[in-house]
């Protein structure tokens, strides 16, 4: 496989899931629900493991400056801008203190409200809005980061991966996050799909899976499945005990999304390149979906004739969701962002010229 074919195949890979993400916000069904989380997010810390390169580890300022870039600032830049609309967006009843997400709903933020969100926001990397849910994702990406690399670094990856899904087990277990960077299990169960993906592809496992792809296939898909009904489990609200077998599910869930990525961009070029633009937007997608998924509920409040404060509920208006409305929801909130960063380049394009 040349660097184009990979790096599409890559791109392919995160655009269902990052589609898959944005469905299962939609809560559509419980059991396509509990489906796509046994794997979706996994499959983002795989997809940064297998991208890896082994040239960064001579190079590890280059190495901080991209975590930096790419995660902490886009962190701090939205989540402030967010935090700064709050009172906008509750005069708006985008947040009001009526309806929420189950029962928790939203107030007016004072001045120390702002100050102590503010400091979370750049020193812990938490603290951000609610419609900024999705951002757990960027903070656990970014300590789990420098956990990856550093077990790199001392040349341990296949024990540096048992011994963070193991610590991750007893932090479930305990709940007990590490101590002042909030950073706990679900970091730590990050940096081992990380290593996973990791040697996935370094150690030639990829190599052996093409070799029995049907096969491989076959035994993955049933681990997901068997795994959504006997062992579920989400990254945010795990069952200790359900860690490890969640994990291998998680794997054989994200080497399905790979395989099927493979065989996709090789053989449907129209399809590949639409896929692999919205796995490009994955950060737009993570940012604005949510705040997109308010424009179906401001018509399905105008169609039904609801009061305008349910607008608040979070993420989307129930039952409607399971009735239909998810398709909408699915369409809006990848479109819009993709939509709206492609408007943004063109914009930006043209001011150069």
């Amino acid at each position: 496989m040349n660097n184009i074919q990979f790096y599409n195949s890559v791109s392919f890979a995160k655009g269902i899931g990052i589609m898959l993400m944005v469905l299962g916000h939609t809560f559509f069904s419980v059991y396509g629900y509990t489906v796509i989380y046994m794997f979706h997010m996994p499959l983002f810390f795989f997809l940064s493991g297998y991208c890896f390169r082994v040239s960064h580890l001579e190079d590890f300022r280059n190495y901080a400056q991209k975590r930096v870039s790419r995660i902490y600032v886009p962190f701090v830049k939205w989540s402030l801008i967010f935090l700064l609309l709050h009172n906008i967006f509750f005069h708006l009843n985008i947040y009001n203190d009526t309806f929420g997400f189950e029962g928790e709903v939203s107030q007016l933020y004072s001045v120390s409200d702002y100050l102590k969100k503010t400091f979370f926001i750049f020193f812990c990397l938490s603290g951000n809005e609610q419609l900024l849910g999705g951002y757990w994702f960027l903070h656990t990406m970014f300590f789990a980061s420098f956990i990856f690399y550093g077990l790199l670094k001392l040349k341990i990856p296949i024990i540096g991966g048992v011994v963070t899904l193991l610590l991750s087990v007893l932090l479930y277990f305990k709940g007990i996050p590490v101590v002042n960077i909030y950073c706990g299990p679900k970091e730590l169960f990050a940096v081992s799909c990380m290593m996973a993906g990791y040697l996935y592809k370094s150690y030639s496992i990829e190599e052996i899976v093409d070799k029995y792809s049907m096969l491989v296939l076959l035994g993955c898909a049933l681990l997901l499945l068997l795994g959504s009904v006997y062992w579920r489990g989400d990254m945010l609200d795990m069952i200790w005990t359900h860690t490890i077998p969640y994990f291998i599910s998680a794997i054989a869930g994200s080497i399905v999304v790979m395989m099927v990525s493979k065989y996709l961009t090789g053989k449907t070029h129209r399809l590949s390149s639409f896929i692999s633009n919205i796995g490009n937007k994955t950060i737009e997608i993570l940012t604005w979906h949510f705040l997109s998924f308010k424009i179906v509920s401001l018509i399905i409040i105008a169609y039904y004739g609801l009061p305008i404060e349910q607008l608040a509920e979070f993420p989307v208006l129930r039952p409607y969701n399971t009735q239909g409305w998810w398709i909408g929801y699915l369409v809006v909130g990848v479109a819009v962002p993709v939509i709206g960063s492609g408007l943004k380049h063109n914009l930006c394009k043209g001011i150069k010229k």
